[in-house]
C-alpha cells in the first residue's frame, strides 16, 4: 500500500483539568472535663470548628458535531442525556450540521485547527480522513469490545490495523413503499429475500401503481431517494455494481491501489446499468429535482432510503401505511453496509472526556437511548441477538439483506473521491440526460486526477 507523507504536523493538545486540593483542617484537641494546668480555659461562646468543604470538580464542556436528519438529532439527544446524568462533571455540546455540508465543514475546521473534540462521521470517510491525518487512533477505545462489533465496520473504520473510529450502527438499503397503493392497484410486493424483484420487474409493477393512481385523478412519481437524483454509492451506486458479480471490474468499482476508476467503472455492465438508470429520469418514472417529503405525503410510491427513515415517517406522517420490500437488482442482489461511528479529532482539546463520551455513545446503554428515539440496527452482535425488533418487521427484512447480501462500499481511503465524483456528480449528470459515454468519459479523467494523491 503506498502512503503519502502529508507536510502538516498533527499536534495533540490535551487539555487536563485538575482541581487545587483544599488545605488540611487543623487538629481539634479532645475534649475534657477541666483544662491543662497549663492552659487557660477556653471561652464559652468561641464557635464551633467547621469540616473543610472539597472544592467542585470542574466541568469540562466537549464539542461533538453530528450530521443533521434521519433521526439522529433526536437519537443523539437522547444518548447526550443519559451521558451527561451519569457524568456531572462533563457537558456535551452538540452541533447539528446537514448532512450534505458535513465533510466540507469537518475538513475546513481541521485544517484550521479548530476542530471539534468529536464527531459521529460517516464510517465511509473515516479511512480517508485518517490517511490525511485528522483523526486519532482509538485502538485502546475497541480493545476490548473488538469481537462484538460487526467486523465489517471494524474494517470500515481501520487504516493499516488501527482502528480510527468507534463503531456504532449497521445500516442497509431499505426500499419503502405505500401499501395503500400498492393495495389499490393490486400489486403484491416482494414479502422475502428470495421473491426480490430485478430492477426492471420492480420498475414494470411500481409504474401498475403509478398508473392506477393517475386513473384516480391523482399524479404520483414511481419512486423518490434522499436526494433526487437518486445518488452516492449507498444508494445509485447499489444499483450500479449489483449489475457485475464478485471479482469482476464494475464490482472492485476502483483499483486495488486506489489510484484509477478506467477499466472499473467503464465496462459494458456499468454502461448497460447507467442506461437504465437514466431511463427512469427521462420517463418520468423518478424526479430530477428533491420534492419534500415526497413519500410521507403520497407524491411516491416507493421510497429509496435508510432504516432510520422509519423513525421520520412514523413521527411525521402518523396516517401514512407503508412496509420495506427487499432492494431490486440486477444480476447479484446487493444492499451496501456501514453507517456512522465515532471519531476524535487528532487535534482536539479534550481527549479523555471525548473518550469517555464515545465509549458510552457506543455501548449497550448509549445505544439503547438512541435507540428508543430513533429505530436502527445495532453495530454490537450482542445487541442485535437480544433485540426483538429485528426478529420481526420491516427491522428484521433489512437485517437479513445486511447478513445474507451486505458489502462495503469501494474505495478505502479513495471513498470519498470515489463517491464524490463518480457515485454523486457523475451519476447525477447522466440522470439529467446527454450522451452517457462522454459523461463517464470525462468522469473517469477528472477522478483519476483527483486519484493521483494514491500514486
Amino acid at each position: 500500500m503506498f502512503r503519502k507523507t502529508f507536510a502538516l504536523t498533527l499536534l495533540l493538545a490535551i487539555v487536563l483539568s485538575a482541581c487545587a486540593a483544599p488545605a488540611a483542617p487543623t487538629p481539634v484537641q479532645p475534649a475534657s472535663t477541666e483544662p491543662p494546668q497549663s492552659q487557660a480555659p477556653q471561652p464559652t461562646d468561641a464557635p464551633p470548628a467547621t469540616e473543610a468543604v472539597a472544592a467542585p470538580a470542574e466541568i469540562v464542556t466537549i464539542d461533538f458535531w453530528i450530521p443533521s436528519g434521519r433521526g439522529r438529532d433526536a437519537g443523539t439527544d437522547g444518548v447526550v442525556q443519559a451521558f451527561e446524568a451519569s457524568h456531572p462533571n462533563i457537558k456535551v455540546n452538540v452541533t447539528a450540521i446537514p448532512f450534505g455540508e458535513f465533510l466540507n465543514t469537518f475538513k475546513i475546521a481541521l485544517a484550521g485547527n479548530t476542530p471539534p473534540d468529536a464527531a459521529l462521521t460517516n464510517g465511509v470517510d473515516i479511512q480517508s480522513l485518517a490517511f490525511s491525518g485528522a483523526l486519532l487512533p482509538l485502538d485502546d477505545l475497541i480493545a476490548e469490545d473488538r469481537q462484538d462489533f460487526m467486523p465489517d465496520l471494524i474494517d470500515m473504520v481501520s487504516l493499516d490495523g488501527v482502528a480510527y473510529g468507534v463503531p456504532f450502527e449497521q445500516s442497509g438499503g431499505a426500499m419503502f413503499y405505500n401499501t395503500e397503493y400498492f393495495a389499490a392497484a393490486g400489486v403484491e410486493a416482494p414479502k422475502t429475500l428470495e421473491e426480490t424483484w430485478t430492477w426492471p420487474e420492480f420498475m414494470e409493477n411500481v409504474k401498475k401503481v403509478v398508473e392506477f393512481q393517475a386513473g384516480q385523478g391523482k399524479q404520483i412519481w414511481g419512486t423518490v431517494g434522499l436526494n433526487n437524483p437518486i445518488e452516492a454509492t449507498f444508494f445509485a451506486w447499489t444499483m450500479v455494481r449489483s449489475n457485475s458479480t464478485p471479482g469482476s471490474p464494475l464490482w472492485e468499482s476502483i483499483a486495488p491501489d486506489w489510484t484509477t476508476v478506467k477499466g472499473y467503472v467503464d465496462t459494458p455492465e456499468a454502461m448497460e446499468a447507467y442506461a437504465f438508470y437514466q431511463s427512469m429520469y427521462t420517463d418520468g418514472f423518478a424526479p430530477k429535482e428533491n420534492i419534500p417529503d415526497a413519500f410521507g405525503t403520497g407524491a411516491a410510491a416507493t421510497f429509496f432510503a435508510i432504516p432510520p427513515s422509519a423513525g421520520d415517517l412514523t413521527a411525521g406522517f402518523p396516517d401514512l401505511k407503508w412496509d420495506v420490500m427487499p432492494l431490486p437488482y440486477f444480476k447479484t442482489p446487493l444492499t451496501h453496509t456501514g453507517s456512522f461511528a465515532n471519531t476524535i479529532a487528532a487535534r482536539a482539546d479534550n481527549v479523555e472526556e471525548a473518550k469517555e463520551f464515545l465509549k458510552f455513545f457506543s455501548s449497550p446503554e448509549g445505544f439503547r437511548a438512541y435507540l428508543t428515539i430513533t429505530p436502527g440496527i445495532p453495530g454490537r452482535i450482542s445487541l442485535q441477538q437480544e433485540m426483538p425488533e429485528l426478529q420481526t418487521g420491516y427491522l428484521k427484512l433489512i437485517f437479513d439483506q445486511v447478513n445474507q447480501w451486505g458489502y462495503a462500499r469501494p474505495g478505502g481511503p479513495a471513498h470519498s473521491t470515489f463517491n464524490a465524483l463518480i457515485a454523486t456528480k457523475m451519476m447525477k449528470d447522466i440522470a439529467v440526460g446527454g450522451d452517457i459515454e462522454a459523461i463517464v468519459a470525462a468522469a473517469v479523467v477528472e477522478a483519476d486526477a483527483q486519484l493521483a494523491e494514491f500514486k
